[in-house]
């Protein structure tokens, strides 16, 4: 786990103690890597965006293997591909994001936490305690 990861969790369970008044804190956390790979919407969402990416890849493949433009015409044509694979990448990511919000939220008011993190099992951030909430997320997200 990098250092910016570690802050940003300290920085988060530091300000829910700060709120709660160093009472208990209800920690959450989630493996946002086995979510990506087993709930169903998220496996849609992303294999929607690859087509999408695939699609647009192909156009590329035409345009660059069309002999009567001009240099000019092909660096305009790569440019506008450029745009829309980012399009592309930053509407699939902004769509998945909100998904895992809208669950996480979900859950996390459901179970009255305080904070949720993504802890995965190779590199754990909670180490003891805390609810998991991976299943619960997958579920929500059939």
């Amino acid at each position: 786990m990098d250092l910016s990861r570690k802050i940003k969790i300290g920085v988060l369970i530091a300000a829910a103690l700060a709120f709660t008044g160093c009472g208990s804190v209800n920690i959450g956390y989630v493996d946002g890597a086995k979510v990506m790979n087993e709930a169903p919407q998220i496996k849609n969402i992303m294999d929607e965006g690859a087509k999408k990416i695939e699609e647009i890849q192909q156009e590329a493949a035409q345009l660059r293997d069309n002999p009567d433009m001009t240099d000019e015409e092909i660096s305009k044509a790569q440019a506008d591909i450029q745009r829309k694979l980012i399009g592309v990448n930053q509407a699939y990511a902004t769509q998945l994001q909100h998904k895992l919000n809208e669950a996480l939220a979900g859950i996390a008011q459901e179970k009255k936490l305080d904070v949720v993190v993504d802890s995965s099992e190779s590199q754990p951030v909670v180490l003891e305690g805390g609810i998991d909430l991976t299943a619960e997320v997958i579920q929500k997200l059939q």
